[in-house]
């Protein structure tokens, strides 16, 4: 793997080089246009599994100059270096004390129902979408049928792009199908 972790720098270098961004060119090198034109499912496994690799590596160290970056300015100031301002500040989330509480104050400090749906509205925000599971176990303990409530309430919005996911068979929780597939065998 070593090999295409090199092919990948190396395309992965060529690419940081171009002007447009939307355009991707993979035929800068003969790795790339190895990419274009191969149906090999194991090549492309194998390309992805050292461009993971590359990814992590390229993570791991922005992560360590930002923390660098970040204690220098926060010892001696902000700082501009080329187009970029560089400034300190610690971040954090906000966190719910005590969500059932917090649930009865909007609740109880509501004078109707319309003033507790706009409170609602306006706490949970426009993009706000329930947990599938929590949503099933209401619609269950309401004897309702899960499907249909799911359907009543969300809709899909698709991607344009498809979004390819992996399955860890050494997890606890990966399904016993995926399981039991050998090496370069498909799920029927």
């Amino acid at each position: 793997m070593n090999n295409k972790i090199d092919e990948v720098l190396d395309l992965t270098r060529e690419i940081s080089q171009q002007d447009n961004e939307e355009e991707i060119d993979f035929s800068i090198t003969e790795f790339g246009e190895q990419l274009l034109s191969t149906e090999d499912i194991e090549f492309l496994w194998t390309a992805r599994s050292a461009s993971t690799s590359v990814k992590a590596a390229s993570t791991n160290i922005k992560s360590f100059n930002d923390q660098k970056i970040a204690s220098n300015v926060n010892e001696n100031g902000s700082i501009r270096l080329g187009d970029e301002v560089f400034v300190y500040s610690k971040s954090y989330n906000w966190k719910v004390h005590e969500l059932r509480n917090f649930i009865k104050w909007v609740i109880e400090k509501s004078s109707n129902n319309d003033e507790l749906i706009d409170s609602l509205l306006a706490i949970l925000g426009p993009t706000f979408v329930p947990k599938l599971k929590g949503l099933d176990a209401v619609s269950t303990t309401r004897n309702l049928n899960p499907e249909m409530i799911r359907d009543t309430f969300l809709y899909k919005e698709w991607k344009e792009k498809a979004d390819l996911k992996s399955i860890n068979i050494n997890n606890k929780t990966a399904p016993n199908w995926a399981k039991d597939l050998k090496h370069n065998e498909r799920k029927k």
